[in-house]
């Protein structure tokens, strides 16, 4: 099944600049999030019982993972293993793009899911 991201519904960020869209199959769910370049970073990091993987399309974006701070670009790729505090930091000048893909599937990303969130903020 080919997936076409232009009608994927749009999804809010998890911050203001950012979008998100999200597809989920049974096990797994891959997330498109396009952050501008003003995009708003409060500091938070998060963790969750899934398995996240992200893969740097364009621009850079400075991650927390486990302790680590790290800037990333395009074509690198970070895991980031079951329950590890987590997340975004800031984006590069010219805004970033990147696909998160989650095992098991982060059905909360879908447009429309009214469940709770599976985030444990720090």
């Amino acid at each position: 099944m080919q997936i076409d991201w232009t009608t994927s519904a749009q999804g809010a960020g998890m911050r203001p600049g950012a979008t998100r869209f999200s597809v989920a199959g049974e096990r797994s769910s891959i997330t498109r999030v396009i952050t501008a370049p003003d995009a708003i970073f409060d500091g938070r990091l998060h963790k969750h019982d899934h398995e996240q993987w992200l893969v740097m399309l364009n621009g850079r974006v400075e991650l927390a993972d486990d302790g680590v701070n790290y800037w990333v670009e395009a074509g690198d790729v970070v895991i980031f293993r079951r329950q590890t505090l987590h997340g975004a930091l800031a984006v590069g000048d010219d805004g970033a793009e990147y696909l998160e893909i989650f095992a098991p599937a982060r059905v909360d990303q879908l447009t429309g899911f009214v469940g709770s969130s599976p985030l444990e903020w720090s």
